[in-house]
């Protein structure tokens, strides 16, 4: 009972954020449902709606005869014969130059596309996360602690003398601080105007424990004892959020 009460000493006010949505991310075309990263992101992304390697700004790449000009460059890598074929199976003409540029950084690069919608989805489920400002600042907080754990457990070994291993402790270890102190001053900052807005309540933990005391002693009958206990546990989940 009494761990209960210490444990709500300082009770936020701002409500529980709703689980992240692992949503998917269309290969070649933004939803409208879409957020501003996801169209900005998407626009960097080349592919068709066969998850083929597409930029259209190539006239191979555009072409409806692509696969046969793309299997001929595949038997003996000969731009011309490619060239010969395109203009054959249309009134456009192109350069080798063109043909050397599709075959090389467009045909068969579908992989690399395929690790930018990797990337884009990655971004987009942590957009669309509800998180606070409080959340994203604990994560950092948290990144930071466990960098410089990882940077002062390095020893000496075949690549690093012990002299040059002191000193990309005390190098890391200054630069992680820096941002780790900025991000608390920045907590600080915004825990503070959260108080002046009312967002967030604070309250001396020896006026709340006897207050809450004294309720439980008043209470008359076990439903209100029940109801005030409830309440204590539920301060105490909701104060952890905001430490």
């Amino acid at each position: 009972m009494e761990n209960d009460q210490d444990a709500a000493i300082q009770a936020s006010m701002v409500p529980p954020t709703p689980e992240p949505q692992n949503t998917q991310v269309s290969p070649y075309a933004c939803s409208q449902s879409s957020n501003e990263i996801e169209r900005m992101l998407s626009q960097a992304l080349n592919l068709n709606a066969d998850n083929v390697f597409h930029e259209p700004t190539c006239l191979i790449c555009s072409n409806p005869h692509r696969e046969d000009l793309e299997k001929k460059w595949a038997e003996n890598q000969r731009a011309g014969e490619v060239k010969a074929l395109f203009e054959s199976k249309s009134s456009a003409r192109i350069s080798v130059d063109i043909v050397e540029n599709h075959m090389n950084h467009h045909f068969n690069k579908g992989g690399k596309e395929q690790q930018k919608l990797e990337y884009i989805n990655k971004i987009k489920r942590l957009s669309d996360s509800q998180s606070t400002t409080l959340d994203r600042i604990k994560l950092g907080l948290a990144t930071i602690t466990e960098r410089l754990m990882g940077v002062n457990s390095i020893t000496p070994d075949n690549n690093l003398s012990a002299a040059e291993v002191e000193r990309v402790k005390t190098t890391e270890t200054a630069k992680l601080m820096m941002a780790f102190n900025q991000l608390c001053k920045l907590q600080a900052s915004i825990m503070g105007e959260m108080k002046d807005n009312g967002e967030l309540i604070t309250i001396p933990k020896d006026a709340f424990v006897s207050l809450c005391r004294k309720a439980i002693v008043e209470a008359k009958t076990d439903g209100e004892r029940k109801c005030i206990n409830k309440l204590l546990s539920d301060l105490a989940d909701l104060s952890k959020k905001v430490q």
